[in-house]
């Protein structure tokens, strides 16, 4: 019987003492996985599990500045076929709207020779700043330092930079966390959940997206919170790329999860496998739905039902696109005024849901309990 429970949230304090302490038990995913977990290991991996329904959201802030008006920006999207980019691409488009400014959304379709060209356009359109979504700079390096030299800022969002750096800014999280750590965070969070479900026993499939270092730094929060865990371990890793999308990442998903039949737990590496990509049906086609504790990934309106039906990914580790875009804007409106970006603290966290916890209303994606936009519209003195 699965049991709901566990997390950490390495921006909270009292968790870190935690983490420390549960680090000090020894233990990897390799060591001990036939032992049983005990009352004391359960119950500390069910309180990081519910540091993690706390959250780490909180109202952003920053020196409060006149945003300029009439700018001309492009939003190039890795790719416009997952619900996540979507709703970037729409807050995108609010978020200029209330700014006076001008958004052109460029439709990447996962391809890198497309996001290359994409950030190419933009520049020799003589845009005034570029946002790109989950698009890391090695793949538009030469398009980047186009933009560069023609003084055109680019924004990363989810994106890793390139050494030395050509991105602007990339967007930072609460506490002015930087990407890679709140990634990590990320797949920490998966696995915490999955910890608990399995009462300290979990033998976990995963699911690393092996293209992009966002996908990858989630894989490697997934494997150090279960190395915390010394009677849980790793029995298989559905790899996959964006360029699977569809029948061939449904394929690896089961593949992986017929190859161990000894899993008890599913850690996809986003909503989209398992609500575009075949991931629910590929568990489904294992007879193994109610025996395995399936993870989620950013609470997408699609992921949310599977969480109400149960009939997919049984959690997410909640996120907000909107808020991203938010972040991005504002980032691009400090430099414009010739400011540091990295003064404000966006507020942007992570947050776990399941059946039991921080479920939105049906209809809607995961939600934070902050009005960032109107604390955003403080920060520009606009409405």
């Amino acid at each position: 019987m699965k049991m709901h429970g566990t997390a950490r949230s390495a921006a909270i304090a009292a968790t870190t003492a935690l983490v420390a302490a549960l680090a000090a038990c020894g233990g990897t995913t390799d060591a001990g996985s036939n032992e049983k977990a005990d009352a004391a290991d359960v119950a500390r991996y069910q309180e990081r599990l519910d540091a993690w329904y706390e959250g780490t959201y909180k109202e952003p802030e920053a020196p409060v500045v006149k945003a300029p008006a009439g700018k001309d920006i492009w939003l190039v999207s890795s790719g416009m076929g997952v619900e996540y980019s979507v709703r970037v691409a729409e807050a995108s488009k609010q978020v200029a709207e209330e700014l006076g400014w001008k958004v052109h959304v460029y439709d990447a379709k996962f391809d890198p020779n497309q996001m290359l060209t994409g950030v190419q356009q933009a520049a020799v359109a003589g845009a005034d700043g570029i946002v790109v979504g989950a698009i890391d700079c090695a793949i538009v390096t030469n398009a980047a330092k186009q933009a560069a030299d023609a003084d055109i800022p680019i924004i990363g969002l989810e994106s890793q930079d390139c050494e030395p750096g050509l991105y602007a800014h990339n967007v930072s999280y609460a506490g002015k966390q930087p990407l890679n750590e709140w990634l990590t965070d990320f797949g920490r969070a998966q696995a915490a959940w999955v910890i608990a479900a399995t009462e300290g026993k979990a033998k976990v499939v995963m699911n690393t997206g092996t293209d992009t270092a966002a996908t990858r730094t989630m894989a490697e929060g997934n494997k150090a919170e279960l190395e915390e865990c010394p009677t849980c371990e790793i029995v298989g890793d559905a790899k996959v790329v964006a360029a699977d999308f569809g029948p061939k990442m449904q394929e690896k998903v089961q593949q992986a999860l017929t190859k161990a039949p000894q899993a008890n737990a599913f850690i996809p590496s986003f909503d989209a496998v398992m609500t575009q990509s075949g991931g629910a049906q590929a568990v489904k086609s294992t007879g193994r739905m109610e025996q395995l504790a399936v993870g989620g990934g950013e609470g997408t309106i699609a992921g949310i039902e599977q969480i109400r039906s149960g009939q997919g990914m049984e959690m997410c580790v909640g996120q907000s696109a909107e808020w991203e875009a938010y972040s991005a804007f504002d980032a691009l409106i400090r430099i414009f005024l010739d400011r540091d970006p990295a003064e404000a603290d966006t507020g942007n966290g992570l947050q776990v849901c399941d059946k039991d916890h921080n479920l939105p209303e049906k209809g809607k994606p995961f939600t934070p309990d902050v009005d960032y936009a109107a604390a955003y519209h403080k920060l520009w003195s606009i409405g």
